[in-house]
Formats: C-alpha cells, sequence, structure tokens
C-alpha cells in the first residue's frame, strides 16, 4: 500500500496514485498556495568550525561579503524534500528579495507582536546566496541555494535572543512563507510533463537517504518570505540556521553555525523577552 498524504488515502498501485494525484492537482497546487507556511519539525546539527571557516571565506560562495559584525540567518534553503513533499529550488526567492526588502521582520516562533520581535524590517537585508551544504553541517553533496537575512549584532533588540547568540546557543531559523509558483514531479510516463519535471528534479534532492522511495513531489519555483521569519525549536527544512563569527582572546574565529534546535527550558530557566 502507498499512502498518499496529499489524499490522505491509500492505494494499492502506482497507477493509480499517480492517476488521482493528476486529477487532483490543481486543487492541491491550490491548497499549497493558499496556506501561509512555517513548519516546526527537524534536527541538530553541529558542524565543523574550521571547515566553516574555509568555506565563507572560498570565493566560490556567491552573494556573501562576510562581516563579523552581523549575524547571518538562512531561514530556507533549496534541494531539500522536506516533510510536505516540497522542494524549494535554485531562484525560487529571487523575487521576494527585490519585494520585501525593509517590510518583514525576525521574531520568535512566528508570534508577530512586540514581545517577541527580535529584529525590525529596516535593520534586515534579505539576500541570497548559493552555500555549501557542509557549511551547514550537513553531510550532503554541493551547494545550496539559501534565502537569508543579514542582520547587524547591535539591531538585536531582545534581550534573550542577543544573550543566546552570545552565548553560541544553538538556534533554528524558519521562513513564514507562501507558495507562489509549484510544478507536479511524478515519476510515471503515462505522464510525460510531470514525468520530465521529475527527472530533471529528483537527481538534485539532496536528502534521499532520509525518504523512501520518491515517486512524486512539488517543485516549489517561487516563494514569498510573509512578514516574518523566526527562530524557533524546529522546522521543516532542517538546513537553516545561523552563520557567525565571534572574537575570542583577540583572535577571530567562526564561533559557528547555528543550524537547528534551541535547549529546552526548564522551569526553573523560564526563558523572559524583552525589547530594548
Amino acid at each position: 500500500m502507498i499512502f498518499c498524504r496529499e489524499l490522505n488515502k491509500s492505494f494499492e498501485d502506482k497507477k493509480n496514485l499517480f492517476k488521482e494525484l493528476k486529477a487532483n492537482e490543481k486543487t492541491i497546487i491550490a491548497q499549497k498556495k493558499l496556506e501561509i507556511k512555517s513548519f516546526e519539525k527537524g534536527l541538530q546539527v553541529v558542524s565543523n568550525q574550521n571547515q566553516i571557516s574555509k568555506a565563507l571565506q572560498d570565493e566560490t560562495i556567491k552573494g556573501i561579503k562576510f562581516d563579523n559584525n552581523y549575524y547571518y540567518f538562512v531561514v530556507n534553503s533549496a534541494n531539500i524534500l522536506d516533510s510536505h513533499n516540497d522542494m524549494h529550488v535554485d531562484g525560487n526567492w529571487n523575487k521576494t528579495v527585490k519585494e520585501q526588502q525593509g517590510k518583514v521582520y525576525l521574531v520568535w516562533e512566528h508570534q508577530l507582536n512586540k514581545e517577541n520581535i527580535i529584529a525590525f524590517p529596516e535593520d534586515i537585508v534579505l539576500m541570497t546566496a548559493k552555500i555549501p551544504f557542509s557549511v551547514l553541517g550537513k553531510n550532503y553533496e554541493g551547494e545550496t541555494y539559501s534565502l537569508i537575512y543579514k542582520i547587524a549584532k547591535d539591531k538585536i533588540i531582545d534581550k534573550t535572543a542577543k544573550e543566546w547568540l552570545e552565548d553560541g546557543r544553538s538556534l533554528q531559523a524558519s521562513v513564514r512563507m507562501q507558495y507562489i509558483k509549484i510544478e507536479p514531479a511524478f515519476n510515471s510516463k503515462d505522464f510525460p510533463k510531470e514525468k520530465e519535471t521529475f527527472d530533471t528534479y529528483y537527481p538534485l534532492i539532496a536528502n534521499k537517504d532520509e525518504h523512501g522511495e520518491i515517486e512524486y513531489f512539488w517543485v516549489v519555483k517561487e516563494a514569498k518570505n510573509v512578514m516574518e521569519s523566526s527562530l524557533v525549536l524546529f522546522g521543516s527544512n532542517s538546513a537553516t540556521g545561523r552563520i557567525d563569527n565571534k572574537e575570542e582572546q583577540g583572535k577571530t574565529t567562526l564561533n559557528d553555525i547555528i543550524v537547528e534546535q534551541v535547549e529546552v527550558v526548564t522551569p526553573t530557566q523560564k526563558r523572559k523577552r524583552s525589547v530594548t
């Protein structure tokens, strides 16, 4: 039996699966476009700081001129098949980077209110860059096109965020987004267009080993960053986080690239959020 999440139905064979997916394609895509997404699923990633430092100084990383006075939050990355069978691809954030400059916040856990603001829109630079997966602490091959928030360290206004970032605590970033352009990818010769899309993008999926047999997925060719991105406990795309530099005893080294999980706060360590 093959379970289809989109149809909430199990199929005995692939032929009927693809037939019903195609019959419901417009409805599925319309639903995906209507949703404002901010997922919560992921895992912690620990990275090698020497590799990160070398990678960030490498000219092959286009789009980043690293500055120790800034934090760089990777809020989304391409070529990762997420828990919703969606895969972002190169260029899908190009339009939103142009249109949403000065319009998005960095907040806690997708709670857009004054108590949860970490950085204001005017202090956030939206940018994209291709970053080696190794920089994000991933054992995948190649690079990943990423949406990045560049924020001056002195513009982080939430005390808890400031303390946690300075202390090097592990934090994961999560984008609030809306899909604009989506294409289906089916591993079926009965649907030539969808098969061509599948054959084009399936080889680019970096995390194939984390999934079972992949028979179909949804290619996100354009997405919009809506209102904010957040620091969260978990996110659906685990290749996200912070690229940071830290000076220690007069020597500048990369502290870490923070990619995933905030440590659980016990009742005796209640987190206080405040705007200064």
